[in-house]
């Protein structure tokens, strides 16, 4: 695989609030239609979490339509529409 060599370590939800906080104070708000979850598989997040992210994305970006990120069948596979 790609990333052998490399830990996986999940960002903590502040960080990503304040790396959206940024493009918010930037004046680049408006502007983002679409976002993509990198550096990793976003769907083995706890579904929790990835709600979280989603609802950061959200408040701060509202003229998004689209996110999208990388994600391998099995990890999509444990999710569900319940939680």
């Amino acid at each position: 695989e790609m990333y052998q060599s490399k830990d996986f370590q999940a960002k903590h939800i502040d960080d990503i609030a304040d790396e959206l906080d940024q493009v918010v104070a930037a004046g680049g708000a408006p502007h983002v239609r679409d976002v993509f979850l990198a550096d990793g598989d976003a769907m083995m997040l706890p579904t929790g979490k990835l709600e979280a992210i989603l609802d950061a994305i959200n408040e701060r970006l509202p003229s998004v339509r689209r996110i999208s990120s990388y994600c391998l069948p099995r990890n999509v596979r444990g999710k569900s529409v319940e939680a």
